[in-house]
């Protein structure tokens, strides 16, 4: 989506944000409409629907950055070109306002033909994400305008439930762009009506346990108020993971949370949600949303007893193996040899000084750590990126004379914690080659299975039928989890029977 040609080839914009507008759909609306401001194009940002905006936080952010959002009825005319941030045109969720030429902004399910005129990434936790990355992909320095910076923070800020269910990188970069902090410190402080603390009271006084998890209904509220009343269930006893749900016009609106390193909150949002909606966040926090005609299609169930069912399979789905259990007969699986192919690393001290504090950021989620001589960062076949020691890396690789070409839709960064600096890690990377003289003892799974291994006792790798369960031949307690695909292009089985 070219914002400069839209500028020049249409002379009177709308941009329009879905009925009974939140943080995210007027800040990415605002966001836009400054955009074409600086392109010497006037847009108006408009909502319509039943209700007005009356939460207090959300009044004070319109105030506060100057927003200049109306409230219509309809429009006079016909313009040129009408945009929808945050909700997509003809949607049940915004009044379709006649236009000549309709372009649609969303971070949901896509409901429309997606075509050049459409802009839909669910991957993302807020519209907010999306047109941030769409002003930087078009040129323009987003990061220097903090008005506008602020509104897309605040956006993301209470779509993602306090940036706990921020779902991909590019949103964790949005969440570090420059904000008034003084400012986002007052809406978050205004976030709730006398009848909403009621509504989490009354929410919060029945829970339905199914296994130990905890599922406790809300009526219709704001999402940031389902995740704050959320917070509260996960401290009842005998709860290891609590889903607070309210019903919305799509349908079911989700919060997770979870303490049990048997369930990652964000696995458990995404499994509730498959086909049916989308989830996604954190291990311990994280939210969804069950699309009530997604539901209908598939279940004759309702959406609420769609959401028990889910829950049901899900406890009883996966298999569980920890690092060192005897009950899984490693000794008894297949050999295999690893290959010979390049991959990528990068020393640390190369990246940044010694003794700096980094985060690798990745599509996995952000691992911490230091910048030391001994620390190398590799960058896997898949893109995937991980810190190694130096003596691991001299024993099992061995260096090529080669600069290594990145090949992923988002390259993993380096972030000095101290300052907020990000660099690459493909910019420093050279190309390594596997020295093949790893043996793992690998099985196919014919069953869904989480693997708890050595490296990380509170996380667990996820494994489906097909994928394989992998252990090293010299130590059968480091065991883990890798993908059907990956297995057979990294590894070989060696001649011979197991044992």
């Amino acid at each position: 989506m070219n914002l400069r040609e839209i500028a020049r080839n249409y002379k009177d914009i709308v941009i329009q944000c879905h009925n009974a507008p939140d943080a995210d759909t007027i800040g990415a609306g605002y966001a836009l409409k400054r955009c074409f401001e600086t392109l010497g194009k006037q847009a108006r940002l408009v909502y319509a629907g039943n209700q007005r905006i009356s939460k207090p936080n959300l009044l004070m952010f319109i105030d506060a950055v100057g927003i200049g959002i109306e409230y219509v009825k309809g429009l006079s005319r016909s313009p040129d070109l009408l945009i929808t941030v945050d909700c997509q045109y003809g949607s049940s969720n915004v009044d379709k306002l006649p236009c000549k030429k309709s372009m649609s902004i969303d971070h949901h399910k896509p409901e429309i033909p997606e075509d050049e005129n459409t802009l839909i990434r669910p991957e993302l936790s807020s519209c907010s994400t999306v047109v941030w990355d769409l002003l930087l992909d078009n040129g323009f320095a987003a990061e220097k305008d903090e008005k506008l910076c602020t509104a897309l923070y605040f956006g993301l800020l209470c779509d993602s439930n306090d940036l706990t269910e921020m779902r991909h990188p590019m949103d964790r970069d949005l969440a570090d762009a420059p904000h008034d902090a003084g400012l986002i410190k007052k809406l978050r402080n205004s976030a709730f009506t006398i009848e909403e603390l009621n509504i989490m009271s009354r929410a919060l006084q029945g829970v339905n346990m199914l296994g130990k998890v905890g599922l406790f209904k809300s009526e219709a509220c704001d999402p940031n108020l389902l995740g704050f009343a959320s917070d509260i269930a996960m401290k009842v006893e005998r709860v290891d993971c609590c889903i607070m749900y309210c019903p919305m016009d799509l349908g079911l609106k989700l919060s997770v949370r979870s303490s049990s390193r048997e369930i990652m909150a964000n696995e458990i949002a995404a499994f509730i949600c498959a086909g049916v909606g989308g989830g996604g966040g954190g291990i311990e926090k994280a939210g969804g949303m069950l699309i009530a005609k997604a539901v209908a299609a598939i279940s004759r169930r309702d959406c609420e007893a769609f959401l028990k069912q889910r829950v049901i399979e899900y406890i009883t789905y996966y298999e569980h193996v920890y690092a060192g259990d005897n009950r899984v007969d490693f000794k008894a699986m297949k050999r295999y040899r690893k290959l010979a192919k390049p991959v990528g690393f990068a020393r640390s001290a190369h990246v940044f000084p010694k003794s700096t504090k980094i985060t690798i950021r990745t599509l996995e989620g952000d691992i911490d750590t230091a910048v030391n001589d001994n620390v190398y960062l590799m960058i896997g076949i898949e893109g995937e990126a991980y810190p190694i020691l130096s003596n691991k890396f001299e024993k099992g690789y061995t260096e090529m004379d080669l600069p290594y070409e990145a090949f992923t839709t988002y390259n993993p960064v380096i972030i000095n914690r101290e300052t907020g600096e990000k660099r690459q890690i493909a910019d420093f990377a050279r190309v390594c080659v596997p020295k093949g003289t790893k043996v793992v003892r690998a099985a196919k799974l014919t069953k869904p299975t989480k693997v708890f291994s050595n490296w990380d006792k509170e996380r667990y790798f996820v494994g489906m039928p097909g994928d394989f369960i992998v252990a090293d031949d010299g130590d059968l307690s480091d065991c883990h989890i890798i993908q059907r695909d990956i297995f057979y292009s990294s590894y070989e089985e060696m001649d011979g029977a197991a044992g």
